[in-house]
């Protein structure tokens, strides 16, 4: 049985303040609050989750960086960015090259192909079950060799629920 932490980005800036500084949408950034609520909820996630392997994020910047705070408080995880958690990915490529990891991952991304990704490896159909809040962490437990359908919610926390568990 493998663990696939799926995690949204936390809270970024508003799409007209990244364009008023010159940024388009794969550019806006997470704001200070959203910082330092990720912290907190980064460390109230340490205490759910021993250690993560692999942290694997969409290349847009508000996903780089909550993958980065993720990685402050699980030093020893790789971190990788990859366009297969860009938005609007394929959900069975995705889930072809999460079976091909043996440890602990985690997936930061995006809204709602990160819940539509969620349901349809539980349900093998790409539809929302749960409603990934910003910052939030959904435990997926699959088998080794899971095909759509498979896979189980272990738990699903907000980042308010991680916070008050650091």
């Amino acid at each position: 049985m493998r663990q696939v932490l799926v995690v949204r980005h936390a809270e970024a800036e508003e799409p007209t303040g990244a364009a008023a500084a010159g940024r388009g949408d794969a550019e806006r950034r997470l704001t200070e609050a959203g910082r330092r609520q990720m912290h907190k909820g980064a460390r109230g996630l340490a205490t759910q989750i021993d250690d993560i392997a692999l942290i694997l994020s969409s290349p847009l910047t508000r996903a780089i960086q909550t993958a980065e705070i993720l990685s402050a408080v699980f030093p020893r995880a790789r971190r990788l960015r990859h366009p297969r958690l860009a938005p609007g990915f394929d959900p069975g490529r995705l889930l072809h090259w999460v079976v091909r990891q043996t440890a602990v991952i985690a997936l930061v991304g995006h809204e709602p192909d990160l819940s539509q990704w969620i349901g349809y490896l539980t349900t093998g159909n790409s539809r929302s079950l749960v409603h990934m809040k910003k910052g939030s962490v959904c435990r997926l437990d699959m088998p080794d060799h899971a095909l759509p359908g498979d896979a189980r919610i272990a738990w699903c926390l907000t980042l308010k629920q991680l916070a008050g568990l650091g």
